[in-house]
């Protein structure tokens, strides 16, 4: 017989090896099924070409992003195929972070600058492909891939500009139109004065390629103004010729406004909605708030309604100016503020004056579509018409407005009524005149000979050609 203790100690052993069993399959599965799901995951990376726009000009950058959250990024290729002829743009490779940790990157982002004439490839239609490659253990080592190619189109050549209004004769803070055909669909394309741009626009000749921009000098601008037309094309290519033009200088009257504490009284209230900070503060530093900080909100207010105009003219002959009425500020006017007998503000009036009967019938200057209507601060009550082209008329301190937004309007058809809403001190029609942006003075569009002479004539001239 075998001793006690052999017996008890093979049977621990026996009942040992089903534990022993597991945890050897529990080593060996582990490892397998790590191996399998983590490093030997099956999904690709993601890969997204980011190009603005599929035209490639003298060079223009490509951003290709890739996404991995399972093994990581290993490699982005990038090339370019043009004709049968393919070059290789781009080649990078990323950190592993070990074996069993796979790529380091779960998320990159590159940029391949892509200079077609420096790499040999000549204009025409092409191919963009791009392949990513994770950290998988899948493909004997080679993991994952994924393969995207957008179409390109390579345009290296510029667009020509020909002129077709030849002499531009201007006064400082009046207006003109240039006319020039293009040899390709420009998007951005306009007349340069100084630093602002006035972009132009096609249809208003019978050939397709002749375009039409009006534009501006700022009051300040004077002879040293560079004037000149500009095309940049889908590719990015960027022509500039300059304007053939004449500036004439102009003077500005010199205006003083004596402001009294009646006219504080009876007007800053009205502005307390605008300052609820400071109300019933110091009438004299409410005041200028308003004439600065508020004067400044709703000329930008103006300035984005302007930005956004109609692709047609709208407009014919001279202007309207409001009947029977008298003159009482002019445009540009270079104004002094005085407060007992100190000065305390300037302001520069962009625009007419006129005055006539307490709430007079005001006319559409020319026939438009409504782009404003509402409250604009010290403008009080106004109407804003866009004429087509980014010509637009303003109407300001209305006692009452007629129209709504988006109506059109016949020239000479009732918008509204004088009144002194805003700043006023008293019931008149603030009238102005803009192209885009830029404050032009009224007078000129007024006069039929002008708009004759320098606007009518040469739009005339282009649909003839």
């Amino acid at each position: 017989m075998a001793p006690k203790g052999k017996d008890s100690l093979k049977k621990k052993i026996s009942a040992l090896k089903p534990i022993l069993v597991v945890t050897v399959v529990l080593l060996i599965s582990i490892p397998a099924v790590w191996l399998t799901i983590i490093r030997m995951e099956g999904t690709a990376p993601t890969l997204e070409i980011e190009l603005e726009s599929p035209f490639i000009g003298a060079s223009r950058t490509v951003t290709v992003s890739v996404d991995d959250a399972g093994s990581g990024v290993r490699k982005v290729w990038m090339s370019l195929l043009v004709e049968g002829h393919e070059v290789e743009i781009l080649q990078r490779t990323f950190s592993s972070a070990g074996f069993f940790a796979g790529g380091k990157e779960k998320s990159v982002q590159v940029d391949a600058t892509v200079a077609p004439q420096s790499l040999g490839l000549a204009d025409g239609k092409g191919v963009i492909r791009v392949v990513a490659w994770d950290y998988s253990l899948r493909k004997w080592g080679k993991g994952n891939r994924v393969y995207l190619e957008k179409e390109i189109q390579i345009d290296t050549k510029a667009p020509s500009i020909d002129l077709i209004s030849r002499v531009h004769n201007l006064y400082q803070g009046g207006s003109g139109v240039a006319l020039y055909r293009l040899s390709e669909d420009c998007p951005v394309n306009g007349v340069s004065v100084g630093d602002h741009f006035y972009p132009g626009y096609a249809g208003q000749a019978k050939d397709p390629s002749v375009y039409m921009a009006f534009f501006a000098l700022d009051y300040r601008q004077g002879k040293e103004t560079r004037l000149a037309v500009t095309a940049e094309d889908y590719a990015g290519n960027r022509s500039t010729t300059g304007l053939v033009h004449h500036i004439n200088a102009r003077s500005f009257r010199k205006d003083t406004i004596n402001l009294s504490d009646k006219f504080f009284n009876t007007k800053m209230p009205d502005f307390d909605r605008y300052f609820p900070e400071s109300s019933g503060g110091n009438r004299l530093e409410r005041f200028l708030k308003v004439n600065r900080e508020l004067r400044l909100r709703d000329n930008e207010a103006i300035c984005r309604v302007t930005a956004h105009t109609e692709k047609e003219i709208l407009w014919e002959g001279p202007f309207l100016r409001l009947p029977r009425s008298a003159n009482r500020a002019r445009f540009a006017d270079q104004r002094t503020y005085l407060y007992g007998g100190k000065v305390i503000d300037h302001q520069v009036h962009m625009g007419i004056d006129l005055a006539s009967t307490a709430r007079s019938p005001v006319p559409a200057a020319n026939r438009g579509k409504v782009a404003f209507t509402g409250d604009r601060g010290i403008y009080g009550n106004t109407v804003i018409l866009d004429h087509g082209f980014g010509l637009f008329t303003l109407y300001a301190h209305l006692s009452r407005i007629d129209v709504a937004e988006g109506q059109m309007v016949e020239k000479g058809e009732p918008i509204a009524q004088t009144g002194m809403t805003g700043l006023a001190g008293g019931d008149h029609l603030h009238y102005g005149t803009l192209i885009h942006q830029t404050c032009v003075n009224p007078v000129e569009w007024w006069d039929a000979a002008w708009i004759q002479n320098n606007i009518s004539a040469k739009i005339d001239d282009a649909g003839s050609r």
